[in-house]
């Protein structure tokens, strides 16, 4: 059932989504971020970090629905509903108990550990909380699961289901953390990866198990929903 979805939902990718999407990646995960901050010091534009994530999420959203316009139109809720809400709550689940037991785990182990992307994104809240709630619960799911869950993880998955599940979930910790590389010590950043893990994983079966990636989109969604409080849980 998984595989037969998964390949359903690559089919929805065509050539030249490939190729513009794969070519757009490093655009997306560095360029754009270094060419804002760029900009912003070498002209004085007095753009503040919630104004440089504006525009970056803004651009690549726009990016993203022009280069796969025709992937997004794939049916939202798949094949059939019932997968599309089994592959949705199950999903839902995996991340919240992995997530549980990984925050023990690493809590009784590296009692000091940090997730630096929280922090900055509860320093960004403060400033505008609308603004940060269209982000994480529009544009972040939407650019995030195109990319990594159906350009990185849908090609590579045709080739080894493995290989598809390590490479989106080491691209999905690192986007979100690169760019504290070389402001806190090396061995403190690689802890603020893990919690991302179970997350990745999450995403990518549940985009694999529902064949549609909306599915995906939703869940991300979901919990950043649940990371802003919006859905209170035990």
């Amino acid at each position: 059932m998984a595989k037969r979805a998964s390949r359903s939902a690559v089919r929805y990718l065509t050539r030249a989504e490939l190729i513009l999407g794969w070519c757009y990646l490093p655009v997306y995960l560095v360029a754009l971020n270094v060419l804002l901050t760029y900009l912003n010091r070498k002209f004085s534009l007095g753009l503040d970090l919630l104004g440089i994530n504006c525009i970056y999420f803004s651009v690549n959203f726009l990016a993203v629905l022009l280069i796969f316009r025709r992937f997004l139109r794939q049916p939202f809720f798949g094949s059939r509903f019932w997968d599309f809400v089994q592959a949705l709550i199950l999903g839902f689940v995996l991340h919240w108990a992995a997530t549980q037991l990984l925050s023990l785990l690493l809590t009784r182990l590296v009692p000091d550990f940090t997730i630096y992307n929280n922090k900055t994104v509860t320093g960004l809240v403060s400033q505008n909380r609308w603004v940060m709630l269209a982000i994480s619960l529009v544009l972040a799911p939407v650019i995030e699961e195109t990319l990594v869950r159906g350009l990185v993880f849908g090609s590579l998955r045709e080739g080894s289901r493995v290989m598809a599940y390590l490479v989106s979930a080491v691209l999905f910790t690192l986007m979100h953390n690169w760019q504290y590389l070389g402001v806190y010590p090396l061995r403190s950043v690689l802890f603020s990866c893990i919690p991302y893990l179970p997350a990745s994983a999450a995403l990518a079966w549940t985009y694999e198990k529902s064949g549609t990636i909306w599915c995906a989109v939703t869940l991300h969604a979901l919990i950043n929903a649940m990371s802003f409080g919006l859905i209170p849980l035990p």
